[in-house]
């Protein structure tokens, strides 16, 4: 009783620091602000940007903003002050329309005035706005923007002081860590959380029968085939393509920012991409057949053939995911680019569980299981033993081998074996075939493994962060430089993008990894740690996976909140052939809450980097045994992940 009152006091004062450190950098910087003054702005645009692509005002400056177009019809689409203005090459007179109703009348003009400040307390809280470009201008259409910034920047403030505070009250709770022995960090987590299943019976009642699976199957298939149909058959437009729309907005969004961070691996139960070669290898929806085959107790189909050892390993998702990632651009901005990854990925699933045994496309080659595998360590849901004792005496291991109860299952692994989220898809026929019921779900904390068990997912690991921060860059950047190095679609510039590949690649691959290999290096001069320098780098690229999750969810926000409107219009008229199902084909484009998305932005890299923090800790702290000597070690380490975070905090607030 009384250390769970002290952890509460603990988390009043933590919270009292980090409130404090937020609140008085961003109440004082309100003391700064200079007198308004008339500013005259004159505005190019150009397919994709504008110039400038960053307009810095202070609050209350009355702004006249004049534009020209330098090659096609172009607009200045700024949701927070009801302007939208279009204008067209040849001249600079505008077509002025406001936001709220844009069926009605425009007025002509030769500039937009307004002046530089939101009513009531908006004026203060919202500092940073992005303008954009509701005219058509080409493939790469949706990543022309900019913003407007207005001083002084509250947000700015705050969240640096919420940065600073975020230290000073991991201080605080690693000072009383050392006053209580410093023991806790070092208990084993694998019991960790609530047990699920032992508190509801009718869950694991569901989840033994056979066939709880197959209605999210049926229905992920369903909106996958009627995804692969839009993308390949509807418009080449993407922001009107619901393929797209439903792909890259709403599914990326549920992937990263809902079902990883909650479910872990959740996704991998419904997914439609290996649902066909498994239906193929099992002939069955449904019961196990019983038989033997490569050591499994079920009836399979195909070759069953064993995947080569030597490509047993996180390495080719994770070079797959790279490739892909490469290849966004495209792969956003031309509907018929994704079909046919889409569908290349389902014929070599399907081909895969023909020759190799169980789910080898998902354990080995997967990009999605790249991403979710490596994210699904810091995810809430967990799947485990109930109890380890039971597991040490089981002769059959038919949660592994399967029976007539369960199919083998798909991903190779023993329940007993299983310490980490990263390789259980949660396809719950372990649930089904073990003989002694000793399988649970469990509801952990956040963030709480550890596991890197090779160099491959630690490389994983510090190339989905590296591809996160380059996915914001490139895809949430103001720079129409940055957008020049990656459009191949209609300027064909293969030489810049040549070097935007190879950098990419590099700084994944070589740049960081020797950087967290210096911070490791150094950690263990520091520490005197006895694990070598090659072990701390792979155990610390653990710490990054909190941080990369949040960078990822700071990624997302912005393509699902700016991009809702366009959803139900793709979705009125899936195919571009005239439709309106749900009567917003013609619906007039409103953002959902766009103020709030540099806010949502600056909190998400904060959460993150407070995980990032405590895993470091608990890392370094397993790997010395002391708390001096932890703290000392996971200096460097910190300071990196310190350092990306105030970077990405400027980025996204200013």
């Amino acid at each position: 009783m009384a250390s769970g009152v002290s952890s509460r006091r603990l988390r009043l004062v933590q919270g009292l620091v980090l409130l404090a450190f937020t609140l008085v950098p961003a109440v004082a910087c309100q003391w700064f602000q200079p007198p308004p003054q008339e500013r005259r702005i004159h505005v190019q645009s150009f397919r994709y940007g504008k110039r400038p692509s960053v307009i810095r005002v202070n609050r209350g400056d009355r702004l006249r903003l004049t534009f020209e177009s330098l090659d096609t019809g172009h607009s200045f689409f700024l949701e927070q002050f009801n302007v939208h203005a279009k204008h067209t090459p040849g001249t600079r007179r505008l077509e002025i329309h406001t936001t709220d109703d844009p069926t009605a009348p425009p007025v002509m003009a030769d500039e937009v005035v307004f002046d530089a400040r939101l009513p009531g307390l908006k004026g203060y809280l919202v500092s940073k706005m992005t303008f954009r470009d509701h005219v058509w201008t080409g493939p790469m259409h949706a990543f022309e923007h900019g913003n407007l910034i207005i001083e002084p920047n509250t947000l700015l403030c705050g969240s640096l002081g919420a940065l600073a505070g975020l230290l000073l009250a991991a201080l605080v709770g690693l000072a009383r860590f050392r006053r209580n022995g410093g023991t806790a960090a070092l208990a084993d987590d694998a019991s960790e959380g609530r047990d699920l299943l032992a508190r509801a019976g009718w869950l694991k009642r569901l989840l033994k029968h056979r066939g709880f699976v197959l209605p999210f199957q049926a229905a992920a298939l369903a909106l996958f085939y009627f995804v692969l149909l839009a993308l390949l058959l509807g418009t080449k437009v993407s922001g009107r393509n619901a393929g797209a729309m439903l792909m890259w907005v709403v599914w990326l969004f549920l992937l990263t920012a809902v079902l990883t961070p909650l479910g872990g691996r959740l996704w991998c139960m419904a997914c439609p991409l290996p649902l066909l070669g498994e239906i193929a290898q099992r002939r069955s929806l449904g019961q196990g057949h019983s038989g033997e085959r490569g050591g499994y107790n079920n009836r399979f189909r195909g070759l069953g053939r064993r995947w080569p050892a030597w490509l047993s390993n996180a390495w080719p998702r994770t070079l797959l995911f790279l490739t892909l990632a490469t290849f966004s651009i495209p792969l956003v901005a031309v509907p018929k680019v994704s079909g046919w990854v889409l569908a290349a990925l389902v014929v070599l699933a399907t081909a895969m569980a023909l020759v190799w045994e169980l789910r080898a496309f998902c354990r080995y080659v997967c990009p999605i299981s790249a991403f979710v595998g490596l994210y699904a360590m810091a995810g809430r849901l967990a799947l485990r033993s109930a109890g380890a004792e039971i597991c040490a005496k089981c002769k059959p291991r038919t949660c592994q081998r399967g029976d007539a109860r369960g199919w083998a299952c798909p991903y190779g692994l023993c329940v007993a074996d299983i310490r980490e989220n990263n390789d259980c898809g949660l396809c719950t026929e372990c649930i089904k075939s073990c003989a002694y019921n000793n399988v649970t779900l469990r509801w952990r904390r956040f963030g709480l493994d550890l596991g890197i068990r090779s160099a491959g997912e630690a490389w994983l690991a510090m190339a989905m962060l590296v591809i996160a921060v380059v996915y914001c860059i490139v895809h949430l950047g103001h720079w129409p430089e940055v957008r020049d190095w990656v459009n191949i679609l209609d300027k064909g510039n293969w030489g810049l993008f040549g070097m935007y590949a190879a950098g990419l690649w590099v700084l994944a691959l070589g740049v960081f990894p020797a950087i967290m290999a210096l911070a490791a290096w150094m950690g263990k001069r520091l520490s005197g740690a006895d694990a070598g320098a090659w072990r701390l780098l792979l155990d610390s690229a653990a710490a990054l996976v909190p941080q990369g999750l949040w960078i990822w969810i700071a990624f997302v926000v912005p393509m699902l909140f700016v991009n809702v409107t366009f959803v139900l219009q793709s979705l009125s008229d899936p195919f571009g052939w005239g439709w309106n199902l749900l009567g917003m084909a013609n619906s007039p484009w409103h953002q959902l809450w766009p103020s709030a998305i540099p806010w949502i932005q600056a909190v998400a890299v904060l959460v993150g980097l407070g995980y990032s923090l405590r895993n470091a800790w608990r890392i370094w702290l397993r790997a010395t045994g002391e708390p001096a000597r932890a703290l000392r070690g996971l200096l460097p380490v910190s300071a990196l992940l310190v350092a990306l975070s105030a970077w990405l905090l400027v980025f996204f607030t200013a």
